[in-house]
């Protein structure tokens, strides 16, 4: 989360001088101001969590995954907050290559595709009954309860060869939240630089629209 917050008081006197005889518009043009500026900012703060992570535009674009949304100031309360909330990811939202050896994955665009294996258990890519397609991983040592043995059994059979079903459990591997990647100590350092510049530039350009409205 980022809260645009400003010294209120400040920038309404500071704005109001500026505006002379129309000074008692200062707090509307600080409150349009912040919206602009939160908009532009919500925009690139997206922008710089595509950069720096591989993950998929389109899970960034979704309110259910965690797309970020604004609460614009009112007339009220002059503050806005961009928000974002939302689960971790499957991994498959992010950079997977998947080969004969098994799974590499890459995470930040910074790093390198590494192979996913765990105690022996190299990472492969299954499809769920309803279709979804994750990245697996089967956990050694952990077996399915009797119901969930039993269900496996169900679908692929009896033993074949002397060989039962493999009944070690299996987890679906996951990437970190959007939010998570939003709180990013870099991502949220430019977000808040962005912030304070573009709300100086929305601030003058309205003052300076208010001046001419006024001078004509």
């Amino acid at each position: 989360m980022i809260q645009i917050e400003v010294d209120i008081q400040g920038q309404v006197v500071a704005i109001g001088q500026r505006l002379e005889k129309l000074a008692f518009e200062a707090p509307n043009v600080l409150r349009l101001s912040l919206n602009a500026a939160a908009r532009k900012v919500r925009k690139q703060l997206t922008q710089d969590v595509a950069n720096t992570y591989t993950v998929e535009d389109s899970a960034l674009k979704d309110s259910s995954k965690g797309a970020p949304r604004l609460q614009t100031a009112k007339p009220g309360k002059l503050e806005a907050v961009i928000r974002s909330k939302g689960p971790m990811l499957d991994l498959m939202e992010f950079m997977v290559r998947a080969s004969d050896r098994g799974v590499q994955a890459k995470v930040l665009e910074s790093g390198s595709l590494k192979f996913l294996e765990r105690g022996g258990a190299a990472a492969f890519i299954g499809r769920f009954s309803n279709g979804h397609t994750a990245v697996l991983q089967r956990q050694i040592g952990q077996t399915y309860t009797f119901s969930g043995a039993q269900n496996r059994i169900d679908k692929y059979g009896t033993p074949s060869n002397g060989q039962w079903p493999d009944l070690t459990r299996v987890k679906k591997l996951l990437g970190p939240a959007v939010p998570t990647m939003m709180a990013n100590e870099e991502v949220q350092a430019r977000a808040r630089a962005l912030l304070y510049e573009i709300l100086d530039q929305e601030i003058d350009k309205r003052i300076e629209k208010m001046l001419r409205q006024k001078g004509g």
